[in-house]
């Protein structure tokens, strides 16, 4: 017997009861989703709906509560898409199946996936849990998304083909902003795989024993396998986002301390460091998590130097920054509530309980693009918009490249690395101007003009 309801709830779900007899329940949101009640009163998840040769197949999916509603739907969405696109799913569960069955002595993906995010959460940001609420990376969910159908195969038997086709045969099942099709999810999971099988095989950055995994895995490669945002003239690769003189003169007053009352947001004024953690970000050119992980034991007060412990490379091992800083750099540190008595292990720009990292950065942003009526620009966005004004400035491309941190300035000159720890910057030995502190005081000062109104006067948030 079937009975049809409006839609699925946990509430319904857990109310229903056996009557003696198999029966389903529609669900109203994913379409061909059902809840099968068992004559014990077993609730499973079913998906009925036909392939792309109009035959009507039925998908067992998983029983509830152990497969969540919203995991169902999600599943749901995406079965469909497979199976209209001529894909057998149940043939390929039931390979998986065996997969696992199998008697074998090697590792599957999924378990690969943890053993790398394990090793690298410490020290690459997308391998870290997305947030309270999960203990998974980022980039292992984008993988296990788009790798659905490999997580449990042993890796070692999972070839480049494999990987390709998992890559061309993945459908989005939730729309995302701005994107039209698939390519760029594929593209990221991609991207995120790629290292942790050159980590497991020993391979390019990871080709140095200690380096990879102990004991190596022959596994196959994604250098052989075509990254699909190639391609795709909807993905226009790196952004280029620079904010208008305009756009700059509405966003300056709202970046301040304490906060402005924006939006919806509830956040007491003191306790929100974001809007002059955003200025901050500014009138320095750092990195989002350079500023977040900033600890008031980094700054070297007497010289005016912030000490990054770890800069992003992209090659090579971690490298640390000694950033001099302009008077308004220091002027924003200075007037923080707690420049007097901050302990060196203390967070500059802490989150709204003071102790945890300073976060939830889309919902203020969103807020602030409602409030000064701009849009399409993200944080990373500020760091581009002020090099670009320093570049027209006329700063050297050289100093401007050495503020961002893309590469050791000292590598072109021959130098040692070890050498960094000895040429630390200050102003007491030597009575010159350090080139990267007089270009961030030609940004101040350009900021500052686009900052102050008509009549000379600084604007505030309205």
């Amino acid at each position: 017997m079937s009975e049809k309801k409006p839609a699925l709830s946990d509430a319904a779900l857990r109310k229903l009861k056996p009557n003696g007899q198999r029966y389903e329940i529609t669900d109203g949101v994913a379409s061909g989703l059902r809840a099968r009640v068992s004559a014990e009163g077993e609730v499973t998840f079913i998906l009925k709906i036909r392939n792309a040769a109009s035959q009507l197949k039925t998908i067992t999916m998983g029983k509830y509560p152990d497969l969540s509603l919203k995991e169902a739907r999600e599943e749901a969405s995406r079965s469909r898409l497979q199976l209209k696109a001529g894909r057998d799913v149940n043939k390929e569960k039931q390979r998986a199946r065996e997969a696992v069955a199998r008697p074998t002595t090697g590792v599957i993906l999924r378990d690969l996936i943890g053993e790398f995010e394990q090793r690298f959460s410490s020290s690459k940001k997308i391998w870290q849990p997305r947030g309270p609420r999960s203990s998974r990376s980022g980039a292992r969910q984008a993988i296990e998304r788009v790798y659905a159908d490999l997580l449990d195969r042993d890796v070692t038997t999972t070839t480049d083909e494999h990987f390709a086709q998992a890559i061309f045969g993945y459908k989005r099942f939730r729309p995302t902003v701005g994107a039209t099709t698939a390519n760029g999810q594929a593209s990221r999971a991609r991207a995120y795989l790629s290292p942790v099988l050159d980590w497991a095989a020993g391979r390019k950055a990871f080709a140095r024993i200690g380096a990879s995994r102990s004991p190596r895995l022959a596994v196959a490669s994604l250098a052989t396998t075509h990254d699909p945002a190639t391609d795709d003239p909807t993905i226009t690769g790196k952004r280029k986002r620079v904010l208008t003189e305009a756009e700059l003169k509405v966003i300056l007053p709202w970046l301040t301390y304490p906060a402005p009352k924006l939006g919806k947001l509830a956040l007491e004024a003191e306790l929100d460091y974001r809007p002059i953690a955003m200025r901050f970000l500014l009138f320095t050119l750092a990195r989002l998590e350079e500023m977040c992980s900033m600890r008031w034991g980094d700054l070297d007060r007497a010289n005016r130097v912030w000490h990054k412990p770890s800069v992003k490379s992209t090659k090579g091992g971690p490298r640390s920054q000694a950033l001099p800083l302009s008077d308004a750099a220091m002027s924003i540190l200075s007037d923080l509530p707690r420049w007097e008595t901050a302990e060196p292990d203390e967070l500059v720009f802490p989150n709204g309980t003071k102790k945890g990292v300073l976060g939830n950065w889309t919902r203020y942003q969103d807020a602030l693009h409602v409030a000064t009526g701009t849009k399409d620009w993200h944080r990373h966005d500020l760091r581009r918009t002020s090099a670009t004004i320093m570049l027209s400035l006329k700063v050297p491309a050289s100093t401007i490249e050495q503020i961002l941190a893309h590469t050791d300035p000292l590598k072109g000159d021959n130098v040692g690395g070890s050498a960094s720890h000895y040429l630390h910057l200050t102003r007491i030995l030597r009575n010159t101007r350090d080139p990267q502190e007089e270009a961030l005081a030609t940004l101040a000062d350009a900021l500052k003009v686009v900052e102050m109104g008509q009549n000379g006067t600084v604007l505030t948030a309205t």
